[in-house]
């Protein structure tokens, strides 16, 4: 039965669910998708419903879409990804993962191996791209499409992209069979697997510097992992359903969880430092820049804290929002399911600085 809450969400999104649902929690989850954003040093690279956008950060203006026109058959909301050799990775909900042309949206390859939707986005390292999807597996795939070996397998779907660990070569992937798994990005080995961490995991693991691993779980918990070896170090307890992957800052991990209940948590100890209420659901994950944290509340609510907690300022804005905030340059991005408004861009004192409108391109 899926809770009164993520019902909201669901609904809200005025999305068609997967046929297929996975098991978190004793509840039955149905899988849905918001706007996800990628961006480069001008453009914003939207997934959203029927289509995929590039949009001018200078003016809020379109610059192209993929299909030129809508077709029912083919949905995005995974967030797309930007490889160095000038591609635009997104995975669709029609199975298919899609390699555009940034420059113009046309079409370099695609790659039709996978069994299921794409719901978590695309992670890009120097060894190849690997998309997480609903059939349990992450696929590997080189930089032409091709798939570079046979996909890694867990136990139930997969809706978060994975993290990537430079120093190990390895990828981190969380799954919704309440595990998280460390496998070599170079070849598709089991480096190690967590135990049942007692709930699903929907957002992608934080690694920080010195070798720990942070993920938030459907058990209403925070956690931190040895990066070596997946032993939990510290539970922090939630009010809710911990979403999103958590931010990093110096010695702070902030997250928030269902409830609207938002954390800053002491990343060593697992000690809180503060908290606030947001006053709806916080589905994505917080931005942390050098000044500043930036997270969106369900409602329409963009949210700006100092390190310590304090409001810097807050503002509304029309459709709500199921995916954190993304910085660009000097600008922060939200995206929202409101056709009239899928993003929108604010200086990073809260004043909006432009909206891309659909309804209006079209």
């Amino acid at each position: 039965m899926i809770t009164k809450r993520l019902s909201l969400i669901i609904f809200g999104l005025l999305l068609i669910a997967l046929a297929s649902s996975a098991c978190a929690s004793g509840n039955g989850v149905v899988a849905s998708g918001w706007a996800g954003i990628a961006t480069d040093e001008d453009t914003a690279y939207l997934s959203y419903n029927t289509q995929v956008y590039a949009i001018d950060l200078a003016s809020g203006n379109l610059r192209w879409r993929y299909p030129s026109e809508p077709d029912a058959k083919i949905t995005f909301y995974a967030p797309p990804a930007l490889t160095q050799d000038g591609q635009l990775i997104v995975g669709g909900y029609d199975n298919i993962l899609y390699s555009l042309d940034p420059l113009n949206g046309q079409i370099n390859w695609t790659f039709e191996g996978a069994e299921g939707r794409f719901v978590g986005g695309p992670l890009v390292t120097r060894y190849g791209i690997f998309a997480p999807s609903t059939d349990n597996k992450v696929y590997a795939i080189a930089f032409d499409g091709q798939p570079l070996r046979d996909p890694f397998s867990t136990e139930a779907e997969i809706w978060a992209s994975p993290g990537s660990d430079t120093e190990c070569n390895c990828l981190y992937v969380a799954s919704m069979d309440h595990r998280v798994y460390a496998i070599d990005a170079r070849t598709g080995a089991l480096r190690w697997v967590t135990e049942d961490l007692g709930g699903a995991i929907v957002g992608t693991p934080a690694l920080s510097s010195d070798r720990q691993l942070y993920i938030g779980t459907f058990a209403k918990e925070m956690l931190a992992l040895n990066a070596e070896d997946g032993v939990a170090l510290w539970r922090f307890p939630t009010q809710d359903w911990v979403w999103g992957g958590p931010a990093l800052g110096d010695d702070a991990l902030y997250f928030g969880d269902l409830s609207g209940a938002f954390f800053a948590v002491d990343r060593q100890s697992g000690v809180q430092i503060w908290q606030i209420q947001a006053g709806s659901s916080i589905v994505g994950a917080p931005l942390v820049t050098e000044d500043a944290i930036y997270l969106t509340a369900e409602n329409g609510l963009l949210i700006s804290l100092t390190p310590e907690g304090v409001n810097r300022w807050q503002t509304e804005f029309e459709g709500n929002t199921y995916a954190g905030p993304v910085a660009a340059g000097d600008l922060i991005l939200v995206s929202t399911s409101k056709p009239e408004a899928l993003l929108v861009a604010f200086d990073t004192e809260g004043v909006q600085k432009w909206i891309f409108s659909d309804a209006v391109e079209k």
